[in-house]
């Protein structure tokens, strides 16, 4: 072969090589950044910022400080989905450092009520406990001493002199709360009377040593909570409790509140806070529950109790608990659990969607079945009892969420028509509804169709109801009284009675309501029937009571200016004590502002504790916090409400 073929057989030899190694390592880098940006994406995707993928061909190694040990095995895990055994993993965990804040100088809170006198915070050891102990061993023995202090260590010269001041301080006062700090005293203080201020000031300068600062701030009549609580269920966050000192520790707690469930919640406004750092508590404890995603916080004055949900793991849980210890401010106490999955639980979803009320002759009530969620079954239970009787009702009800679509409607329709009955049995399933009793009015059977007939439609339910002729009286026998509300009852359900807003004025387009159900009430002469007046919950409580209460006896007022031929009839303003809708929502407040007709029972000549069942309570449903007596709060304040 001549040399110059051979020269370019040599050449194209090693520019094919050439080409094939670009085109091969084009091809590596290629794949390479290919599946490095699957990678990247999947991780955006998930949410996870820290980890880094480097492609090296057919290997990925996966690097970066995972948060927690679940944020680096679920890194892991979608790197496995992807590149399954070509994933190298050289990723660490960071694993949490909790420091514990340096000791602080002791902090001791005096809260005086009359003859209650508690003492709450840090009280260094040594002199300062002789002190105390000898302070309350001369006391009287009508005062009741609640300490729940801390000991702690050593404190600086200037605590005693202040510390000493302050139980000198709190003899001269009623209702106080004395905050003592080292060389600091600050006093809040409600006076006895006009001519107290003076006199008090006075003697307070008189006592004051000297190196002791004082600071007294004179408040204004407010009532007294007590005890002083906060109770935030996030599951339920419609029956939550809360107190504040004043209307900016309230303002901060909504904003709070609102910052983990989207609304805020009611503070009530008064004197008792266990604590000037009452706030920063709930804050803390707040700030747990949006850690742990759920669950329920309980502050009870200085005790709080901390509840997470199963679902939380237990090393989230013990972090998170460890967080919140450090951050509570001084002599308060946390206990701390997480809800294990209860036995009875697959009991429960085991039952069957049924509801079953059953009447009997004597007026008792059993009520047993599903509804939807506590506030339901809250809701139900107050229905009932305006129905047959407040402790007549005996609660059998279980929750279950999967329920059909208007469960909760025919449930009330049931309740409904069972109170027609002078006894008898309604039971309920998905498909099927049987009544069966005794009535006092003819046609029952119609008149319970026309009863169901919202709930149902025109579906049949099975009735079995026999009649029993009433003894007819000097006026005739007239409609049965039961019968008599139920229809006032469909007619106001169709047309509510609307009036002005924030006033009691009846609005004009209700005037035929008013004249229909003026009608009515004449056909049943002899029943005891109440018009109940009811509110949302924005306002004031009182407030809201006495609006209510205003609106009952315009109704009533209206009624009897027809100059018809009555019965027994009574006005009475329950304010906002009972919903029958979720206050969070407009709709919700809208139905919850409503008139509604109740038949009250003939008065019984047992003694009250004989004629009713004690009512069996619910579990989870938390009702508001006791108050103090009413001799210790002050006169209401009037203002104007917006309802």
């Amino acid at each position: 072969m001549r040399p110059i073929a051979i020269i370019f057989a040599v050449v194209a030899l090693l520019a094919g090589i050439s080409l094939s190694w670009v085109i091969a390592a084009k091809t590596i880098t290629w794949l390479e950044e290919g599946r490095q940006a699957e990678m990247e994406q999947a991780f955006y995707a998930g949410g996870i910022e820290w980890a880094n993928a480097e492609a090296d061909g057919f290997l990925l190694t996966l690097s970066g400080e995972a948060p927690t040990g679940e944020d680096q095995e679920r890194a892991l895990k979608i790197g496995r989905l992807i590149f399954a055994e070509n994933l190298q993993d050289a990723t660490t965990t960071r694993q949490p450092t909790i420091s514990r804040p340096p000791d602080r100088p002791p902090f001791l809170e005096i809260l005086k009520n009359g003859n209650d006198l508690s003492f709450i915070g840090t009280l260094p050891e040594g002199e300062s406990q002789q002190v105390l102990a000898k302070y309350i061993a001369a006391l009287g023995a009508e005062t009741r001493v609640t300490d729940v202090s801390v000991t702690t260590g050593s404190a600086p010269p200037s605590w005693l002199p202040a510390f000493e001041y302050a139980l000198r301080i709190a003899s001269l006062t009623h209702q106080s709360i004395i905050n003592v700090s080292p060389g600091a005293v600050v006093l809040e203080a409600v006076p006895l009377s006009a001519s107290w201020q003076p006199g008090f000031e006075e003697m307070a300068a008189k006592l004051r040593p000297e190196g002791v600062s004082f600071t007294v701030d004179i408040a204004t009549a407010r009532q007294i909570i007590s005890p002083y609580v906060f109770s935030l269920d996030i599951a339920a966050p419609e029956v939550a409790t809360c107190t504040a000192q004043d209307e900016a520790v309230a303002a901060r707690i909504y904003s709070s509140v609102e910052q983990i469930i989207g609304t805020p919640i009611t503070c009530d406004i008064g004197i008792g806070a266990p604590s000037r750092q009452w706030f920063e508590a709930v804050k803390a404890g707040l700030a747990a529950l949006s850690t742990l995603g759920g669950g329920r916080l309980d502050i009870i004055d200085a005790d709080m109790t901390l509840t997470a949900p199963e679902t939380v793991s237990a090393e989230d849980f013990e972090r998170a608990v460890q967080v919140l210890g450090f951050a509570l401010p001084g002599g308060f106490t946390l206990q701390a659990s997480r809800d294990e999955p209860s036995p009875d639980v697959a009991i429960e979803e085991s039952r069957p969607i049924a509801f079953t009320a059953t009447l009997s002759d004597e007026g008792q009530v059993q009520i047993e079945g599903s509804v939807k969620n506590a506030l339901t079954r809250e809701v139900v239970m107050r229905f009932s009892e305006a129905k047959f009787g407040y402790g007549l009702v005996e609660d059998r009800l279980w929750l279950e969420e999967n329920l059909p679509d208007g469960w909760q409607v025919r449930v009330f329709a049931l309740i409904e028509a069972l109170a027609l009955l002078n006894e008898g049995k309604a039971e309920m399933t998905p498909a099927t509804l049987e009544i069966s009793g005794d009535a006092s009015f003819e046609n029952p059977a119609i008149e319970l169709k026309k009863t169901l007939l919202a709930a149902y439609g025109p579906e049949q339910p099975r009735l079995d109801i026999t009649y029993t002729a009433p003894p007819a009286g000097s006026e005739g026998p007239g409609l049965d009284p039961r019968l008599c509300v139920s229809r006032i009852t469909s007619l106001l359900a169709g047309n509510g009675i609307a009036f002005a807003p924030s006033s009691a004025v009846i609005s004009d387009p209700s005037l035929p309501t008013i004249a229909a159900i003026a009608d009515i009430l004449t056909q049943c002469r002899t029943a005891r029937i109440e018009i109940g007046g009811h509110t949302d919950s924005q306002g004031r409580e009182v407030m809201n009571r006495t609006l209510s209460q205003s609106r009952a006896d315009a109704v009533l007022d209206a009624v009897l200016a027809r100059n018809l031929l009555l019965g027994d009839i009574t006005a009475k303003g329950y304010g906002e004590a009972e919903p029958i809708a979720d206050n969070g929502t407009e709709a919700g407040r809208t139905r919850n502002r409503r008139i509604e007709f109740k038949l009250l029972r003939a008065p019984s000549n047992h003694p009250p504790e004989a004629q009713a069942t004690p009512r069996i309570r619910i579990d989870n449903f938390s009702r508001p916090a006791m108050r103090a007596p009413a001799s210790l709060l002050p006169a209401p304040i009037s203002e104007s409400e917006n309802q």
